[in-house]
């Protein structure tokens, strides 16, 4: 795999470069922001320090699958990972060898949200056993449930509206009523709770209310 990585302050390059190098990757250098944009079909993924990015369009113009990489430990983070449809995003807090893992998981089966990262985007709200959640989740209809598994995804509610054949207002009217279901405020807090509680296997294991 060739990856692209994005980090003028070496703030995890130095540690990972050797377990890519270890493992046959070819870990090339972006010299600037702006040469995100510009990875070619050679390029398998991007590996991003979050904070040393300042404007969205840098990694929305990016046509690789882009991964953050972030110091920092509240949830707000998650919001801008989510705004750019990245792969994942992973907290430097874990051992270079399990941001590996964090990495490769992203890319196999987007998105990936750091576990911490996902428990402080669920704050100052209450922690449920996963008994009741899973009976909060239970009560979301099919067309529901499937909004909040594009809101996980990173949609945004143009496009929802488009891949579901409905109006915007209709969408957003889905939005609100899974926020209330599953008793949270946004959709940050959602994603958290839905991937928090593995929400993503309840159609499955429970036969749907409605």
């Amino acid at each position: 795999m060739r990856v692209m990585l994005y980090d003028p302050n070496q703030v995890f390059s130095a540690s990972i470069r050797p377990l890519l190098h270890r493992r046959g990757d070819h870990p090339v250098e972006a010299r600037s922001a702006k040469a995100l944009a510009a990875a070619d079909a050679q390029v398998d993924c991007c590996l991003v320090a979050l904070e040393a990015v300042s404007r969205n369009r840098v990694l929305t113009d990016c046509k690789r699958p882009v991964f953050l990489i972030t110091d920092r430990e509240d949830g707000s983070v998650l919001r801008k990972a989510v705004s750019v449809s990245a792969a994942g995003i992973a907290n430097t807090h874990i051992l270079p060898s399990e941001l590996l893992r964090a990495i490769d998981a992203g890319l196999a089966s987007p998105p990936y949200y750091d576990p911490q990262l996902l428990r402080a985007a669920l704050q100052p709200a209450p922690l449920l056993g996963d008994q009741d959640a899973l009976e909060l989740a239970h009560h979301l209809t099919p067309r529901e449930d499937d909004v909040l598994r594009r809101i996980v995804r990173g949609e945004p509610t143009s496009h929802m509206a488009d891949q579901m054949g409905v109006s915007v207002s209709t969408v957003r009217s889905h939005v609100q009523n899974v926020l209330g279901k599953l008793g949270v405020n946004s959709r940050l807090a959602a994603i958290a709770f839905a991937i928090n509680y593995g929400i993503d296997t309840v159609r499955e294991k429970h036969p749907q209310l409605s």
